[in-house]
């Protein structure tokens, strides 16, 4: 099974492996565009077991898949609420 860590603090490969005290946790690649590592686990392991075998890092986040980065916000809510303005206006 794979997943995808966010830490806290910026952290690369080579700091990863000298703290990472689990050896059923496999350190795959680094993704630049989401500052995710990516990993592979042999065993299952829950959330807990994988952020103590990372510790002292902290992890900010685990994610199942890969966390896509949002690339166009054009249709978030601010500008929904712009657009009814505009309508109630030239009603």
């Amino acid at each position: 099974m794979e997943k995808f860590i966010k830490f806290k603090e910026n952290v690369n490969l080579k700091q990863l492996t000298q703290t990472l005290s689990d050896s059923r946790i496999i350190l795959l690649r680094e993704s630049q565009t989401t500052n995710t590592i990516q990993i592979q686990l042999l065993d299952q392991l829950t959330e807990r077991e994988i952020r103590q075998a990372f510790s002292p890092l902290e992890i900010a986040k685990i994610f199942n898949e890969f966390p896509y980065p949002l690339k166009h916000r054009r249709f978030s809510l601010p500008s929904f609420r712009s657009i009814g303005k505009l309508i109630k206006k030239n009603s």
